[in-house]
């Protein structure tokens, strides 16, 4: 069985946790980690920022670990994603979907880590080939 079936499989396991939930479990989940609209955009930021960061410090051996981050990131996100929408089927309300939808969150920050480092790195290396042939 390659990886992205299990990704698929992991992915609806996780859509029916969290199908499963009752509205005020998922109220009370909300409620503990104060998740709000506002907090998804959190881990995002930080995914590019601290890919960035890394990028400019030259964290070389981070860029054999970019195959896994981006295979765990697509897992996470689809994980997410795929609750949300179980979420909204079950209770039709989307106030509801804030813990799935933080898990998604979660999942594009850790893709975004990895391509704004991938990406910054790439530049600085072709600025520095372009300094060496002048």
């Amino acid at each position: 069985m390659n990886i992205a079936k299990r990704i698929v499989i992991l992915a609806g396991a996780v859509g029916l946790f969290f199908y499963t939930a009752e509205q005020e479990e998922l109220i009370t989940l909300i409620a503990n980690f104060n998740l709000s609209w506002y907090k998804l955009g959190v881990p995002v930021a930080w995914g590019l920022v601290i890919g960035g960061l890394c990028a400019l410090l030259k964290f070389r051996w981070l860029l054999s670990w970019m195959a896994p981050v981006t295979l765990v990131a697509s897992a996470i996100t689809t994980m997410g994603l795929t609750g949300a929408a179980a979420v909204f089927v079950k209770h039709q309300l989307v106030v509801l979907c804030l813990p799935p939808l933080q898990l998604a969150a979660v999942g594009v920050g850790l893709y975004l880590f990895a391509v704004g480092l991938v990406k910054l790195m790439g530049d600085i290396e072709a600025r520095k080939s372009e300094k060496g042939e002048e």
